[in-house]
């Protein structure tokens, strides 16, 4: 067995790699084009790549500003930002001053295919447990509003982040109002 790997490797080696031939009127032609001298034949084919590359480069700028569109599309149908409704301190009901704002985003949502989180946030103040049941009730009192205005639910999520997503660090009533909020984002 290893007699005929051995005869079939050997002879591989002598039969399997043909001789290079140098055709004639090569070596002038690199010798021509060494020197800065070209061929009738040679100037022609020239003048074709140079409009095949200038093909190819338009096609790519082409090809790059399509991208650039579709970017800009995506990234506008992803930026869509809705503002937060906020909430008074220990209360998930919604002000009626956030109504227009979820009348908005309810019209927006029937119009798209997009799912909305929603997200439900709280102050600092008040335990873990406590701060993370109250950050539902507020998402859900959000999502309850705009199912009532006629929202498919299954474009409709929620979570409750409590107090451990804060918007604005601070310690202060300022700063306690703002992280008190119901905030939207877009689902990728």
């Amino acid at each position: 067995m290893k007699l005929i790997v051995f005869i079939l490797f050997v002879s591989f080696l002598f039969f399997g790699c043909a001789p290079k031939v140098i055709q004639p009127g090569v070596y002038e032609e690199r010798i021509r084009e060494e020197r800065g001298t070209i061929t009738p034949e040679k100037a022609e084919s020239k003048t074709e790549t140079k409009k095949d590359s200038e093909i190819i480069r338009e096609a790519k700028i082409e090809e790059e500003d399509i991208l650039k569109r579709e970017s800009k599309k995506e990234k506008k149908s992803e930026d869509v930002h809705f503002s937060d409704v906020l909430f008074d301190f220990d209360s998930y009901i919604i002000k009626s001053e956030y109504y227009p704002l979820l009348d908005s985003l309810s019209g927006w949502l029937k119009s798209v295919d997009k799912v909305i989180i929603i997200e439900g946030h709280c102050d600092e103040r008040g335990t873990q447990e406590y701060n993370l049941v109250l950050g539902q009730k507020r998402a859900e009192a959000v999502r309850e509003y705009l199912l009532r205005k006629g929202v498919d639910p299954k474009k409709l999520k929620v979570i409750s982040y409590g107090k451990e997503k804060p918007l604005d660090p601070r310690h202060t009533e300022e700063a306690w109002a703002k992280n008190r909020r119901a905030h939207f984002k877009v689902e990728q």
